[in-house]
């Protein structure tokens, strides 16, 4: 008996060797034990690269998807247009996360792009990329169009919104190029950085207060982190907790894109603030 236990002790204490080797191998390569599996840091201003971790995998971007949906359409449309709410901003599946807006509804194509990044409308998605192109077809076209151009070389959208599809894929990398690009457009900037949004009444419902509710710019949360901005969340069962967001402090703006990260919403925060505040440091050393 005495012999099986000590043969046991064995065996684990050898498992918890390997364990701890690869645990140290790990953190040899990365400066910091990370809950995303994907992740990448940018600096906004020159694009250098200042941390990846499988930068290059392909991940399902889930509602992230969502920046290319509003760049693109800012790009064309003017936000002021009075708009009707097309049927296809119904052609979501029931768990969908709405805004809501309602076939018919007569509104300004700003607040649809506010509904489509604060509580990340699919039905918003839908709206918009018809009313932008004529089709969500023809708008889904001009997204990939986008991504070529910006030399998204491991990305293909099928759909406005991020719900899942085989097809539907990107990288950290290029959401990080596309991001770079987006925060040269100062409404980009005004929509996905500010802390809330108010939407008009309509004939369909009363006036509409838009919050994103994100740990890392809530000060009430243990997550808080004072520099960081917006931009995006995402998540589906096969893409996991997704975060594309930006940091700006004396003057620096920092580019975080994180995916399939964590068990819960929360370690996605806890991540970025980590890769923002490595990135920071690395800066300042340099001055």
């Amino acid at each position: 008996m005495k012999r099986a236990v000590a043969l046991i002790l064995c065996v684990l204490f050898c498992l918890a060797g390997a364990a701890e080797e690869k645990t140290d191998a790990a953190r040899a390569e990365y400066p910091y034990a990370l809950y995303s599996d994907s992740c990448i840091l940018v600096d906004a201003e020159t694009g250098e690269v200042l941390f990846e971790k499988n930068a290059d995998t392909r991940r399902y971007p889930a509602s992230t998807t969502k920046i290319m949906t509003l760049i693109v359409s800012i790009e064309t449309k003017d936000g002021r247009e009075m708009i009707t709410v097309p049927a296809s901003a119904g052609d979501i599946s029931l768990d969908s996360t709405r805004v809501p807006v309602y076939y018919g509804e007569k509104m300004p194509l700003r607040d649809l792009w506010y509904g489509l990044i604060y509580n990340s409308g699919n039905d918003a998605a839908n709206a918009i990329a018809e009313l932008t192109s004529g089709s969500v077809k023809a708008f889904v076209a001009e997204m990939n169009k986008k991504a070529e151009e910006l030399g998204m070389d491991s990305t293909h959208f099928t759909n406005a919104h991020g719900l899942h599809s085989a097809q539907h894929y990107t990288t950290c990398r290029d959401m990080a190029k596309l991001t770079q690009y987006c925060l040269e457009n100062d409404l980009f900037r005004e929509i996905t950085f500010s802390t809330g949004y108010t939407m008009a009444p309509t004939s369909k419902r009363g006036e509409l207060f838009l919050d994103h509710h994100y740990g890392i710019t809530d000060f009430s949360t243990k997550y808080y982190y004072p520099y960081a901005r917006g931009i995006k969340t995402g998540y589906t069962s096969q893409a996991g907790q997704c975060f594309v967001g930006a940091a700006v402090k004396d003057g620096r703006e920092l580019i975080v894109v994180i995916m399939h990260c964590g068990f819960t919403k929360n370690e996605k925060w806890i991540d970025a603030k980590t890769l923002f505040e490595y990135g920071f440091q690395l800066l300042e050393g340099r001055d």
